[in-house]
């Protein structure tokens, strides 16, 4: 068990060294690599990490307050689901109903392993699998991206 001090530093210390990981990603010439994250031109669709005790996930989230709006983007995404999962690579997690930490409900498009972000032991397995499947991610979501933009109304 850890205490508060030791969980903060180690949380800080593994995202420091991730971000110091992504400089080796090939073509980024010993830059850090700067994720699409929160930046995808869609208003509450965002590409995330996110870490735990239990499990490391990487995921496409639609987190729109409103339920109607955040549905109909999750069932276009779906009907590109061929496009979006051949882009990746294999197939992925999908769930319209995912109950986050806070008890805020997204839709989801992502993969996880099993892992222990706080276990330094186990960062390099977990940093590959998280800019593997992050890459994969963004290149996915950018082959979809301007169709979830065009809504019904012909807006994005």
């Amino acid at each position: 068990m850890y205490s508060k001090n030791e969980e903060k530093e180690l949380k800080l210390e593994f995202w420091r060294k991730l971000h110091n990981r992504t400089r080796r990603i090939p073509g980024q010439r010993g830059k850090a690599k700067a994720w699409i994250g929160d930046k995808t031109g869609i208003k509450g669709v965002d590409l995330r990490f996110d870490v735990s005790r239990k499990k490391i996930i990487v995921a496409l989230e639609i987190n729109i307050k409103f339920e109607e709006r955040r549905l109909m983007i999750y069932e276009k995404l779906e009907a590109a689901k061929n496009i979006f999962e051949n882009e990746f690579g294999e197939p992925l997690i999908w769930d319209f109903a995912y109950e986050k930490e806070h008890k805020q409900e997204v839709c989801r498009v992502y993969k996880q392993m099993e892992g222990d972000y706080l276990v330094s032991e186990q960062w390099p397995a977990i940093f590959n699998f998280m800019i593997d499947k992050m890459l994969r991610m963004e290149k996915a979501f950018k082959e979809v991206q301007d169709y979830l933009k065009y809504d019904e109304l012909g807006k994005g």
